[in-house]
């Protein structure tokens, strides 16, 4: 089904269930609602449709584009496991349920920390785009906060400047931008070179070809859009 022409109509739309197939369709009003996704994040995912696999719209309903519920959430998460492994240094524990709710020390370990002082600090002093506690343990002496996973994911996947622990200052241990000093990222910068106007999907298989090592397209997207922000170093 193809987009239809000019900005659809942001509408609040109902949660809407078909009968013939019990499928929850989601307008963008209502992905904004349940996942916490700005409406210019939404907007953007779904441009970059071809490079990130965003799901097809299931149903045009009074003019508005609505998504499987389930299929789009599924989706949003693996899209965010991947982009928090490949902006993450230190191994991230990035496996289990999206939805579940995970303590400090659980939350240390799927950012990649070394324990859960980092989290700690981090509840009181939250660099750029640490989630808030989705929850809080009321424990006898004090209060726990708990998160679900795949916040901690997205917040890895945004996380600025590649292997960051977030509120870092740049300098000799920190990167200015992603994949700086990255052979692949001097890669993609004369893939773009050369190529100028051409689309990832254009230049993914060339950039490929070059590595003895086998990056997901996610990956590489990342990696290019690092090279169109930053063309020189």
């Amino acid at each position: 089904m193809t987009e239809p022409s000019g900005h659809e109509p942001d509408q609040e739309q109902e949660t809407t269930v078909p009968r013939k197939t019990g499928r929850t369709l989601y307008s963008r009003a209502d992905l904004r609602k349940a996942h916490g996704i700005s409406e210019p994040t939404l907007q953007n995912l779904w441009t970059d449709r071809e490079n990130n696999d965003h799901p097809p719209i299931a149903e045009m309903i009074d003019g508005v584009m609505h998504w499987d519920a389930d299929a789009w959430a599924k989706w949003h998460h693996e899209l965010q496991r991947k982009r928090a492994a490949a902006n993450t240094t230190n191994p991230p524990k990035l496996d289990g349920d999206p939805e579940e709710m995970v303590g400090p020390a659980e939350a240390a370990k799927v950012c990649g920390f070394a324990n859960s002082t980092t989290v700690s600090h981090y509840v009181k002093n939250p660099p750029e785009g640490w989630p808030e506690p989705d929850d809080w343990d009321e424990l006898p002496t004090r209060r726990r906060p708990k998160w679900k996973r795949w916040r901690l994911w997205q917040y890895l996947a945004d996380r600025k400047g590649r292997g960051h622990a977030g509120g870092r200052p740049k300098g000799r241990r920190g990167l200015a931008y992603p994949y700086q000093g990255d052979e692949r990222l001097t890669l993609a910068r004369q893939a773009l070179n050369a190529n100028p106007g051409a689309k990832n999907a254009d230049l993914i298989a060339g950039l490929q070809a070059q590595m003895e090592k086998e990056y997901s397209r996610t990956v590489w997207n990342l990696i290019l859009k690092t090279a169109r922000e930053h063309p020189e170093e």
